[in-house]
């Protein structure tokens, strides 16, 4: 029989009465709110990391596209690619004849 009331007093709720929960309610209450703010945080602190991984993933692609087009640039803009480019659109510029040369002043 006492199982019986034991059963019913926890279906009831009579053992919160009982027990002294009631009495504890307020730190209950402050231990809920600690736990739902460390959820908040972590999830918080996730989301950060997942956006700080993103980013250095689009910095590296960038980095690797800034490269390319760098190397690019420099080989066109080369003494012989110039050249070829001129001829190719049948430009009226030339090379010139003597190099050019330092004019120093005393």
């Amino acid at each position: 029989m006492a199982k019986k009331k034991w059963v019913s007093d926890i279906m009831g709720g009579q053992i919160l009465i009982s027990s002294g929960i009631m009495q504890q309610m307020g730190f209950v209450l402050y231990i809920f709110l600690l736990v739902i703010l460390y959820i908040s945080l972590n999830f918080t602190i996730e989301n950060r990391l997942v956006a700080e991984r993103h980013n250095q993933r689009e910095i590296k692609n960038l980095k690797a596209h800034y490269t390319g087009i760098k190397a690019r640039l420099l080989y066109q803009s080369k003494r012989i690619e110039i050249e070829k480019k001129l001829l190719e659109y049948n430009s009226q510029l030339k090379s010139p004849a003597n190099p050019p040369s330092i004019i120093e002043l005393d």
